[in-house]
């Protein structure tokens, strides 16, 4: 958490540049893929303490307008069809298909701790291979329930903070939302030791 506040902080600008672009494409409908595609590469790049600037996220919206929408279909269909059973159980006058729901309640939390690791994990993969994206992201959530639990906690308090606040909302909510799924793989890659650590600072 602390990583993504810090990251938001010290490239301010490139996030506003990214919520922005992510807003206007989103409202756009048409482009809404590919331009959420391009805000995770760059967050991506920023997890893993790479060079970015904004050509990171025009090459990737451009280059992967395909599977940019599965993925982003895949990000809101798969909710959808678990909240629909949801919904069918609960509404059931019968006691024990409501009983049902409950459990269907839980499946839904598994599902959105997965999710946040979907995008980040298609750029973290040299070859973004979707079977591959959605088992991982389900291991991951399982393996770290607790960590991936508290960082989908973090991403709706920002996402809150961000609709009371109004302003960054506009502003830095997108961003910042992607840099924290991002860091949240990051570091769960860290301590599995897939991914290198944070590069140490020099005191001078």
């Amino acid at each position: 958490m602390g990583r993504t506040l810090k990251a938001g902080y010290e490239e301010l600008f490139l996030c506003v540049f990214l919520s922005l672009v992510w807003w206007a494409g989103t409202l756009l409908i048409v482009t809404a893929a590919p331009v959420t595609l391009g805000l995770h590469k760059v967050t991506n790049r920023i997890a893993n303490y790479k060079r970015v600037d904004s050509g990171f996220f025009w090459e990737a919206a451009r280059s992967n307008v395909g599977r940019g929408w599965l993925l982003y279909l895949l990000h809101v269909l798969i909710p959808l069809a678990v909240l629909f059973n949801v919904y069918f159980y609960i509404s059931s006058p019968v006691f024990w298909m409501r009983i049902i729901a409950i459990a269907w309640l839980w499946i839904m939390l598994l599902i959105a701790m997965m999710m946040q690791y979907l995008f980040p994990l298609f750029w973290q993969q040299d070859e973004p291979d979707f079977k591959l994206i959605l088992r991982n992201g389900m291991l991951l959530a399982l393996r770290y329930p607790l960590y991936t639990f508290l960082m989908l906690i973090f991403q709706i308090i920002i996402i809150v903070l961000s609709v009371v606040l109004t302003l960054p909302l506009l502003l830095l909510m997108p961003a910042l939302v992607g840099l924290a799924a991002n860091f949240a793989l990051v570091g769960v890659l860290q301590e599995m030791g897939l991914a290198p650590q944070p590069p140490v600072v020099s005191p001078n």
